[in-house]
């Protein structure tokens, strides 16, 4: 009878411990040396009322080398971003166009500027009104990888959903 209790009681710490656990933070990061896909993250403040706030997860949506068009994991990520748009009407988003460093400054802040107006344009095209979206190119000025490696160079070729 002891050795039963005592199982028992274990068992209900167990529930208990697990139930208590929580996780505020969702990061996700996919990368591929052949695709370039898509790097989803939200988090959110512990001092946030749930019940009157609208909830974003930021995007970034990634290019082929000297590219602005969307590929099939960028459409993905996309129809995900209209979703939640249409969801959360109040949302306002600033699309933030970059490119790797290879370039004059002055094409890369073009081609990022591209990029964004890629995504904007593919933003209008379902549903969100154009009001609610502002476009910045930054070119090569933010990267995020400092390297001089196609795997740097891919993660810098990007646009930004904030």
């Amino acid at each position: 009878m002891f050795i039963f209790k005592n199982k028992i009681n274990f068992l209900i710490v167990v529930i208990f411990l697990s139930s208590c656990s929580s996780m505020n933070i969702t990061e996700e990061n996919v990368y591929s040396d052949n695709v370039k896909t898509v790097k989803a993250s939200s988090s959110m403040p512990e001092n946030i009322n749930l019940d009157s706030m609208a909830i974003f997860a930021n995007a970034t949506v990634y290019f082929e080398f000297d590219k602005s068009s969307l590929t099939s994991k960028s459409i993905q990520t996309l129809k995900s971003a209209v979703d939640a748009l249409n969801e959360n009407t109040s949302i306002k988003v600033t699309l933030s166009g970059h490119a790797d460093e290879r370039g004059t400054r002055e094409y890369n802040l073009a081609l990022g500027q591209r990029r964004a107006e890629s995504v904007s344009d593919y933003l209008v095209l379902n549903g969100i009104n154009k009001s609610r979206i502002t476009v910045k190119s930054f070119g090569e000025e933010k990267p995020l990888a400092y390297g001089q490696d196609e795997s740097s160079y891919a993660k810098n070729r990007r646009v930004e959903i904030n």
